[in-house]
């Protein structure tokens, strides 16, 4: 790998990547049975050929699809309503702008405050280009302060497509030393990159639908199948409670064995009619035509509850109860 560094990172150039898609494969195949020093020497580039998993994953840790700002996450570009994937319920995307630094061009999302990973950690999004069919897919990693990036071969110009790629096995630091994302380790901001500064040519760059997630090898799969857009995401694990996860709630910094990092714990509601835990969805979103809740639960004195959530079209709540639930145990529970 040959690399030429900058302010904001590396551009990278890959031998794999340069390669025509026959030749790579083959020559993917050779090294795949190479040393150690052979296999790091290949991190940091990848052929755009995953495209939507199949499977729900087995934990989503940040997703954005710009259907709202939120206090917790930036854009590195503007709101785009007229092109956009079009399905039931999606109204936005996210269209980049030109970049100050290295690269000619750039979009992407600053999760706020450090969301932590996973032990497989992947990134699919919905795009839309022009100029390149090559692009620097990169994130910031808080706890070892550097950038992991992959550059991107074989993207498609010209109309929206996904991309799944896999951060775990295929990035590098952007130092050059090695080294994965590792359990814990918390996130900062995603940036996608064409084309060079001054390199004269035209871009053009649309995402939509980020989600980073986890698929842990030593888990099934998920029978449920990939989400088509994530309305909302509660994960709890870092930042303020008032500032992050605004409505009636405590955060339970030592929960029950079993649980990621942090959980939300339900508290007396002050009407005194029950428990509750209750979020903010703000600002609204819209829905799609089915829309489903999963979360994960630990339940002590009680064998049901009931999750609802507030209409703002027809100004009321719609619940559903759930009925028979386990105690003394995590469990996932998933609401249609």
């Amino acid at each position: 790998m040959k690399t030429t560094r900058g302010n904001s990172g590396t551009v990278s150039t890959c031998l794999l990547c340069a390669l025509g898609p026959a030749l790579a494969i083959a020559l993917g195949l050779a090294l795949s049975a190479g040393s150690p020093a052979q296999d790091a020497e290949r991190r940091g580039c990848a052929r755009a050929d995953a495209a939507r998993p199949r499977h729900f994953p087995h934990r989503i840790w940040a997703a954005c699809d710009f259907e709202g700002r939120t206090p917790d996450y930036g854009w590195f570009g503007s709101a785009e309503t007229r092109d956009v994937p079009r399905y039931p319920g999606n109204r936005t995307a996210l269209r980049g702008a030109a970049y100050e630094d290295q690269f000619a061009f750039h979009a992407g999302i600053n999760p706020v405050p450090g969301p932590r990973m996973g032990k497989h950690n992947k990134l699919y999004l919905r795009y839309k280009l022009a100029g390149a069919a090559e692009a620097q897919f990169q994130h910031f990693n808080l706890t070892r302060e550097d950038n992991h990036h992959i550059a991107v071969s074989g993207l498609r110009e010209g109309a929206w497509n996904d991309v799944t790629l896999d951060f775990t096995r295929d990035s590098r630091r952007n130092d050059g030393s090695p080294g994965a994302m590792a359990e814990g380790d918390r996130m900062d901001d995603l940036k996608v990159f064409l084309g060079l500064r001054g390199d004269g040519k035209r871009y053009e760059l649309l995402i939509d639908d980020v989600l980073f997630f986890v698929e842990d090898p030593s888990l099934p799969p998920d029978p449920e199948p990939f989400p088509r857009r994530v309305i909302g995401l509660w994960g709890f694990d870092t930042g303020e409670r008032e500032k992050y996860w605004p409505g009636d709630l405590e955060i339970a910094e030592k929960p029950p064995e079993g649980a990621s990092w942090r959980a939300a714990r339900a508290g007396r509601r002050k009407d005194g009619a029950g428990t509750w835990l209750r979020l903010a969805i703000a600002p609204p979103r819209p829905v799609g035509e089915r829309t489903r809740l999963r979360f994960r639960y630990h339940l002590a004195g009680a064998k049901a509850l009931t999750v609802q959530i507030f209409d703002l079209t027809v100004m009321d709540n719609r619940h559903v109860r759930l009925t028979g639930l386990e105690e003394g145990a995590w469990r996932d529970a998933k609401v249609d």
